[in-house]
């Protein structure tokens, strides 16, 4: 709904840029509409980006209103259709970083968005000893 508004109140003025009198309306309309949903997409995911980037710091940042600011960017990132992710099954969602071992630690979620299923930004692991398939924060 949100991309919707966006386009409909730049249709008007990407028609107006694109010289609607000199090309037909048709063609006009498609090449104006088009290049406003580009427009808005870009512009999402620039915002969704560094939103992600934002929170993948409160995330791996330890402290004593933690709770309480990740607890608002979660909700953040729902509203905004962003899922954290933070199993590292989903291991084509992240990138190993260090570590040696069978067994991957999270050192920061990954971020993908719901809309269009892009990963936004990729999370970090660190291989660490312990069995295959230990999940983070388990004691081998």
């Amino acid at each position: 709904m949100t991309v919707i508004k966006g386009v409909v109140e730049r249709v008007p003025k990407e028609l107006e840029a694109a010289g609607a009198g000199e090309v037909s309306p048709s063609g006009a309309l498609v090449t104006a509409v088009r290049r406003a949903v580009l427009d808005e997409f870009r512009t999402r995911a620039q915002f969704a980006g560094r939103l992600a980037e934002i929170d993948a710091l409160l995330w791996s940042k330890a402290g004593g209103s933690r709770e309480v600011v990740a607890g608002a960017m979660t909700a953040h990132l729902r509203e905004l259709r962003l899922l954290r992710v933070t199993e590292p099954e989903a291991s084509d969602r992240f990138v190993v970083t260090e570590g040696e071992g069978e067994a991957l630690e999270l050192l920061s979620p990954a971020y993908v968005d719901e809309l269009t299923g892009k990963v936004i930004l990729a999370g970090q692991l660190r291989r660490v000893a312990g069995p295959a398939g230990m999940k983070w924060g388990e004691e081998a």
